[in-house]
């Protein structure tokens, strides 16, 4: 007779249910979490083809070679490389941290899970995957007039409209009805969300049309560049007002100041974000009053942007300690800063004096720098701070890292910008000089060094993100956070 030494063998129903995995994970916050851990890696590499594209301007090199098929070849040079960075920045950075922001808020904002989880996470996968074949398609493909934002080919950008048209309609679905009584965060992300899938539609949908019928070079380069422009203006700036209306009363534990400033940024936003896209179309066979209006609008940039810094530095008030510290709240601050930094700039850079001098210099990729990781870069990496301990329910408090993180972006971001800028306010004034090639590059060295190290230490933050997520994945320690679905007083607190 065998004995059976082990009495829970012959009691299955003692042991506890084996977990079933979904390919597609639904878990409320998987998907936000998804996107987070996107953007932290696709800020790494934005960073590094960055680095390489500012290289490429102190040592000028170029590099080719065929594959032997229908023409195609490989080829590296200063264009290419500058064009897959803003694409990196924008839609891989940006982009992700944008939509973790929305996934993360709109769930506790409202008090109810997250419409379509798993179909969020496929298009998270969706826009993740297009967006890696376009940048490396942009070294392959013939980039034409388009401006970096709509060069991605088209058959290649319809992924990128398609993932952005399915988590809005995920936030959509989420809000329902309440959107119109809700918290303004979701008002300034549901016009971004909106934007971002139609702007991407329209940009393949050019792509597509002039692969079909040849457009003129001009059509497509105006339309390009009135589109790139408003992709910033649209969905990188509304989503950089979301964030910082959502971020600051969490991390503060204080309400926001004032409710009818935040309405009257959202509608003065609104209004002139579209508008400020105008002023791109130059050529003398646009209308004068057309471009003359959308440079007042991007002037006027700067009523929304200061509307918004009083606003939140009202409702920083009382937390002074914490806002020079190395939590969420000392990233928010920086980045309302840079923010109304970068508004002013851009409205100098509108005038028709300036806009004369520095268009097609540095001064626009110093100013792009301002505005991608110090505004809203640095608003994005706040609500990872703030986010991501409640989304893998950790218990990780703003440490050395998260402080490594804080001034390495914010001095490299400023040195870098700062270097770009000089390098097309001299560049300007040399041309206008009539000053020979050799010599604007011998006098735009030194700027461009400056602006590749300050580079340098925005691409080490992006490695002390990754760092400081790592770390607080492995060895943090369990903690209770409020999970999305609960009552809407318990979920809004986090």
């Amino acid at each position: 007779m065998t004995v059976n030494r082990n009495p829970k063998k012959s009691r299955p129903y003692d042991e506890p249910p084996k977990r079933r995995r979904t390919l597609i994970p639904g878990a409320p916050d998987s998907a936000a979490t998804g996107f987070a851990v996107a953007a932290a890696l696709w800020f790494a590499i934005a960073t590094g083809i960055g680095a390489l594209a500012i290289a490429i301007r102190i040592v000028p090199f170029e590099l080719a070679f065929g594959f032997g098929i229908f023409d195609l070849g490989f080829e590296l040079n200063e264009r290419r490389v500058d064009t897959a960075f803003v694409n990196a920045t924008v839609y891989g950075w940006l982009s992700n941290a944008g939509f973790a922001a929305v996934a993360f808020m709109t769930p506790r904002l409202f008090g109810r899970p997250l419409v379509g989880e798993k179909l969020v996470n496929l298009a998270m996968l969706l826009w993740n995957m297009a967006l890696a074949g376009g940048i490396g398609a942009l070294y392959v493909f013939d980039l034409g007039p388009n401006a970096p934002l709509t060069a991605i080919p088209w058959f290649i950008g319809g992924g990128l409209a398609l993932a952005a048209l399915l988590i809005t309609g995920a936030f959509l679905a989420t809000a329902g009805a309440g959107i119109r009584t809700g918290y303004i965060s979701t008002w300034f992300a549901g016009v971004a969300l909106l934007g971002l899938a139609g702007l991407t539609g329209l940009s393949a949908t050019l792509g597509l049309v002039d692969f079909l019928i040849d457009l003129p070079s001009l059509t497509v380069a105006l339309a390009s560049v009135f589109i790139e422009r408003a992709i910033m203006t649209i969905w990188v700036l509304g989503m950089a007002y979301a964030t910082l209306h959502y971020l600051v009363p969490r991390a503060t534990g204080l309400p926001l100041a004032s409710g009818g400033l935040a309405l009257l940024t959202w509608v003065t936003w609104l209004a002139l974000a579209p508008l400020s896209a105008v002023a791109e179309l130059r050529d003398p066979q646009i209308p004068y009053f057309l471009t003359a209006a959308g440079s007042v609008g991007t002037i006027l940039l700067l009523v929304p942007a200061s509307l918004a810094v009083v606003n939140l530095a009202q409702s920083m008030s009382g937390r002074w300690t914490a806002v020079f510290g190395r939590g969420a709240l000392a990233f928010a601050a920086v980045s309302v800063a840079f923010l109304m930094a970068t508004s002013l700039l851009e409205a100098i850079g509108a005038l028709a004096t300036v806009q004369a001098a520095v268009a097609g210099t540095e001064w626009e990729r110093g100013v792009f720098l301002w505005a991608s990781f110090g505004a809203f870069g640095l608003a994005a990496l706040g609500l990872i701070e703030h986010a991501m301990p409640r989304m893998l329910r950790r218990a990780w408090g703003s440490g050395s890292l998260a402080a490594a993180t804080l001034w390495l972006v914010f001095a490299g971001a400023a040195i870098a910008g700062v270097g770009l800028m000089g390098a097309g306010l001299a560049e300007g004034s040399m041309l206008a000089a009539g000053t020979a090639a050799d010599e604007i590059d011998a006098t735009l060295l030194p700027y461009r060094v400056i602006g590749f190290l300050g580079f340098g230490l925005v691409a080490l933050g992006s490695l002390t993100t990754l760092a400081n997520l790592f770390l607080m994945y492995t060895s943090a320690e369990p903690a209770d956070y409020a999970v999305p679905g609960q009552s809407a007083t318990a979920a809004a607190g986090h």
